[in-house]
Order: C-alpha cells, then structure tokens, then sequence
C-alpha cells in the first residue's frame, strides 16, 4: 500500500535562494524537453529520445545527474500518460469525465507569465533526519532544511517533489512516498 507525507520547509534565506535556482532550472529543463516532444508529435513523428541526451548533459552539470534524470522521468511519465489517454480516445473508451485530451503543459503560470517553481529529488538523494526533536531535509550539496509535517510512513521511501506556492510564499515537499507493511 503507498502512502504520501506532506512537509513544509521553513529554509533560511540563502537556503531560499539555492531552493529558487533548483526549481528554476528543474522548469526550465522540464520546458525545453516538453517544447522539443510537443513539436515533434505535432509534426507527426513523435520520437522519445530526440533532445533527451543533449538537455541531460546539459542540465546535470547545474541540477545534479540524478535531479535532471528525475525531470526527464517525470516528463516521459507525463507523455505516456496523454498517449495512453489518445489511444482510449480513438477506441472509443475514454472514460466519461475526461472530455478534452491535451499534451503535457509547461511549468509556466500564464496569467503571471513565470515559471512554476518545482523540482524533483530521486529517493537515494535525501533523507530524513531529526536532530533535537526538530526534522531536517537533507539533500544533495549540504543543503539541510528544516522541516514540518507528520512522517506518516515507514519503509521504502519514494522521489521528493518540491515545490514553491507563489499565493502563500511557501515552500512544500508532498509525493515522500513509502510503503507500509502491516
């Protein structure tokens, strides 16, 4: 059975400004990959692997090999999803409340023309920690953030999304997933 915590992290300000590069160059990447599929399956010849080597060798340099490996994974995930749902469209068996098939988005709030502020953290590169019975993130290059939130799991855990809420200013990590075993 999976489950999923949800933490708020509460980082200093210069923990604030290295969390604000990540996710933006996590958007970025995760736009110019999306830009290159979308162009491609609209042109009729919609290829997997075209600009996926490039941007990785590119990105991993800035987010880390693992950060910009779950980006492009999250994005596949995202584009078997949308083909999985034309393939039902066609046969006729989309189920009744999905009425429009659209190709994944950018991470870009259009209203405020920026980016959605998120990143992806594969599951051997953070952990959990709790030091004076305050909870810490800890995640690659040293970056140790504090935390708050139940941890309402055990076992395996699973890739850490985090993301920035532009309403509230705040700073949440949800998808911590686990399995439990009874």
């Amino acid at each position: 059975m999976r489950r999923t915590s949800k933490f708020r992290l509460r980082p200093t300000e210069e923990q604030e400004k290295i969390l604000f590069s990540l996710c933006e160059m996590s958007a970025v990447l995760w736009n110019k990959l999306n830009y290159i599929r979308r162009q491609t399956f609209f042109k009729g010849r919609f290829d997997w692997k075209e600009g996926v080597r490039e941007l990785y060798d590119e990105f991993k340099r800035i987010l880390g090999s693992a950060t910009a490996q779950q980006v492009i994974r999250k994005n596949n995930e995202a584009w078997r999803s949308f083909l999985a749902l034309l393939r039902l469209k066609r046969e006729g068996r989309l189920p009744p409340h999905i009425r429009k098939v659209s190709p994944p988005r950018y991470w870009k709030d259009r209203l405020l023309n920026k980016r959605k502020l998120m990143t992806i953290i594969r599951n051997d590169c953070y952990k959990i920690i709790e030091e004076n019975r305050r909870k810490y993130l800890v995640l690659p290059k040293g970056l140790k953030i504090r935390i708050t939130g139940e941890i309402r799991w055990r076992g395996k855990q699973g890739r850490l999304e985090i993301f920035y809420d532009d309403l509230t200013g705040r700073w949440h990590a949800p998808g911590c997933r686990g399995y439990i075993f009874w």
